[in-house]
């Protein structure tokens, strides 16, 4: 900005009556220019530029006026009055400059600052000048100089000093910059705007302790305005102080109520602290204020997705992309909020999409990631998100999906190395605290629920921390707590999306007269394994409606004639709640939170699902024709080989000892396509395992069952077909580890016609299978 600069006058060509008509006014505007009566100065400055336009005092003197009063257009003219009247008057080129900088004409203003510093090579101000011009062109290297050379010229003065500063910062070396800016504070302590300046380079160079303490020093000047408020808030916001920068930004929105920066910030913090719904409505109001206002609509739809609200806040994402379709964050965004409701295929194109734009955007590669983990591509999960850790190597939650996907790979030592890695980042960091607790678990440890119960401690609203904490308190019979976590089951993404309803969920009001709708989230073998819970509600109410998968639809109409049993509906996903002529709704698997709060609740019933009589008289004539031994059917995996599971499982070239029992028809209840597994055991073990051409075992649940109903043992791990005999009441032998079913009892409450063949301490699987042909060589001798 120019500077006033007082001049002695010039020579000139006029006569000399006009001369010292001149001379007489300039004197006259002089004084009042120094007394400030800007106005009386103005007027004689113009009737000296009257009588001799070219008068270079008075365009000058005037130009400053005019400038200080905003009208900097006018001020530029004057001064190249000045500066063409006397071209030797360095001042006249200075102020010319500074009025064509404030411009953004830079390249005339470089050249007027060269023409100043040709005639006065030893003025700060024109240094100053010049390096501005040239830290605008983006030399920062020969701007510094000029700065230096005008503090040592003028040791005194904040202004070399200030630009020294933000030279340094172009040139990356913050440590100099900020010691440039507290000594321009220091030169002058009271300046407000030099403080201001030190503290917003501070908080840029992430030295926040500092920062708040000069936006407070700021405020102590009496600089009381909504950006320093707003500043102060999102300083004291990174340093934690949650409660304080909430304060600050209330002050600032108390100034400026219309300041949607201040209201998106705020809303930032609320999020920060858990307070969602608060966050949302300030997100909204900056909106409201700003529609435009791309980060408060991004911010929104991460507010949604904390509410689960995952089709708004998709929504929200949308709408951004529509604004910003390069906005690399948005697509990433929209990808979270694509995996919240199912769609991890169009989640995993949004992610690439946020690579495309961004092929160094580690959140997005983390999440691709992720995915993979969850799709069990254990080994390509790495890969991805190491790479995302290079890029942003102090970036705790990546070292967290990094330590969960090497859990899974079973590389369990570099996942606890990765865990504590994440805590060392971030001590209070839920996942990793998880992660640790399900490698404790999968090892068999009995540490487990203390990393599940530090993770909950640290984010009581970690759904999958508190989702295994739950399968741990059921497996060790803490009913109550178990039950509670396990709801936490929707959110930790272990069954399918959690649905909405235009009625009530049941949570145990009386249900005489009402009718409930209980609705199918989980497979088939959850199915047969929660509608033990159907008899008990279809006498508590007046109408039970039940809903399961399509295939199962038969066998449950049979087995509960007093209930309404229908397939479940396909979604179009147009509408935002279901609506169901029912009083009540509930999920199948919050049911036993109601009736099952204890074991004496767990009724002794041999059985709850039934086969039609006719087919399983049909299977009986079929096996008779097989022979009279004792009939055994076999099931040796699950149709989902997850990596959890992979190691409850038994191929059948394990099952020797099995096989060499005598006086046993072996019956295959293997669903998929096992063939080529079947001809290899028996050539191996000499034994024929009997399977029925056109019995579709995957699909066809009525001949499934009638087959299963006609055996008289079947040996399984925890499967369908476990479950689906179990059901049934006919007796089975189940292989495999504990789980959280068992309910802390040395059986399973849920089947009493099952037995459970587990590992000893130190055993592997095999041994439990050698312990079961001995109790089958014992039945079938007998």
């Amino acid at each position: 900005m120019p500077r006033d600069k007082f001049i002695d006058g010039t020579a000139t060509t006029m006569d000399g009556n006009a001369t010292r008509r001149t001379d007489s006014l300039l004197r006259l505007a002089v004084q009042h220019h120094n007394a400030g009566r800007m106005e009386r100065a103005e007027r004689f400055y113009r009737e000296i530029l009257r009588i001799d336009p070219w008068h270079g005092d008075a365009a000058h003197l005037l130009g400053h006026i005019v400038f200080q009063d905003g009208r900097r257009t006018d001020a530029t003219r004057l001064f190249d009055t000045a500066a063409r009247s006397n071209t030797l008057v360095g001042s006249y080129h200075l102020a010319l400059g500074q009025a064509l900088m404030e411009e953004g004409r830079v390249d005339a203003a470089l050249a007027s600052a060269r023409r100043a510093l040709i005639l006065n090579p030893d003025d700060a101000d024109v240094l100053c000048l010049l390096g501005s011009i040239l830290g605008r062109q983006g030399r920062p290297a020969p701007a510094l100089l000029c700065y230096r050379t005008a503090a040592r010229l003028v040791p005194g003065a904040a202004e070399p000093r200030l630009g020294m500063g933000r030279a340094l910062e172009d040139l990356r070396q913050a440590t100099a910059a900020l010691g440039c800016y507290r000594l321009a504070a220091r030169i002058r302590p009271q300046d407000a705007a030099i403080r201001i300046t030190l503290a917003n380079a501070l908080r840029r160079w992430g030295q926040l302790a500092e920062a708040a303490s000069a936006y407070q020093e700021t405020l102590r000047l009496g600089v009381d305005n909504a950006s320093v408020w707003a500043n102060l808030g999102a300083t004291l916001q990174g340093l934690g102080k949650l409660s304080d920068a909430e304060a600050a930004y209330v002050q600032a929105l108390r100034r400026q109520p219309d300041h949607a920066e201040t209201r998106n910030n705020l809303g930032l913090l609320l999020h920060a602290q858990g307070r969602h719904t608060d966050a949302r409505e300030r997100f909204r109001a900056a909106l409201a204020l700003d529609p435009g206002h791309l980060p408060a609509l991004v911010n929104l739809g991460l507010t949604e997705a904390a509410l689960g609200r995952s089709d708004r806040a998709e929504h929200c994402h949308r709408r951004a992309i529509a604004r910003e379709p390069r906005q690399a964050e948005a697509w990433n965004n929209l990808g979270n909020a694509c995996k919240a409701q199912g769609r991890r295929d169009e989640a995993e194109a949004c992610w690439k999409r946020a690579l495309a734009l961004n092929p160094v955007f580690a959140d997005a590669l983390g999440n691709l990631g992720a995915n993979l983990s969850d799709a069990e591509d254990f080994a390509a999960a790495v890969v991805k998100v190491r790479r995302a850790i290079r890029l942003l190597p102090g970036h705790a939650p990546l070292h967290a999906v990094l330590a969960y996907a090497l859990n899974g790979a079973q590389r369990i030592a570099e996942a606890g190395a990765a865990c504590r890695h994440a805590l060392a980042l971030a001590p209070s960091l839920a996942d990793p605290l998880c992660t640790l607790g399900l490698a404790e678990q999968r090892q068999g440890r009995a540490d487990a629920g203390r990393w599940f119960g530090r993770a909950v401690a640290a984010s009581p609203g970690h759904a999958l921390a508190r989702f295994n904490r739950g399968l741990l308190s059921l497996e060790r019979g803490a009913l109550s707590d178990g039950w509670a976590d396990y709801a936490f089951r929707f959110k930790a993404g272990r069954v399918r999306p959690e649905r909405r309803f235009t009625i009530p969920e049941w949570t145990g009001q009386p249900l005489a007269g009402k009718r409930l709708f209980v609705w199918r989230e989980q497979g088939v073998g959850d199915e047969f394994l929660f509608a033990s819970c159907y008899p008990d509600l279809i006498k508590l109410a007046g109408t039970v409606v039940i809903e399961c998968e399509r295939r199962l639809v038969p066998l449950f109409a049979r087995s509960f004639p007093k209930a309404t049993v229908r397939a479940e509906q396909p979604s179009c996903g147009l509408v935002e709640a279901e609506t169901v002529d029912c009083d009540y709704h509930i999920p199948a698997g919050s049911v036993p939170r109601l009736l099952r709060e204890q074991l004496s609740a767990f009724p002794a019933r041999s059985c709850w699902l039934f086969a039609d009589g006719g087919r399983v008289a049909d299977w009986r004539e079929r096996l008779d024709g097989v022979g009279d031994d004792l009939r055994v059917g076999i099931s040796w995996r699950s149709q989902v080989m997850t990596a959890d599971r992979r190691g409850a499982y038994l191929p059948l070239d394990a099952w020797g000892p099995v096989f060499a029992v005598s006086g046993v028809t072996f019956v295959n209840l293997q669903y998929d396509d096992c063939r080529r597994e079947i001809l290899e055991a028996e050539g191996r073990f000499g034994q024929p395992i009997y399977g029925w051409t056109g019995l579709d075992l995957r699909d066809d649940f009525e001949e499934t069952a009638a087959l299963v109903s006609a055996l008289d043992l079947v040996i399984a791990p925890a499967n369908s077909v476990a479950e689906l005999a179990g059901a049934l009441g006919v007796p089975v032998w189940r292989f495999g580890h504990r789980d959280w079913t068992q309910l802390g009892t040395a059986g399973r409450p849920w089947y009493p016609s099952m037995r459970l063949f587990q590992p000893l301490a130190g055993q592997r699987l095999e041994q439990a299978m050698e312990r079961i042909a001995a109790e089958l060589r014992r039945v079938a001798g007998g």
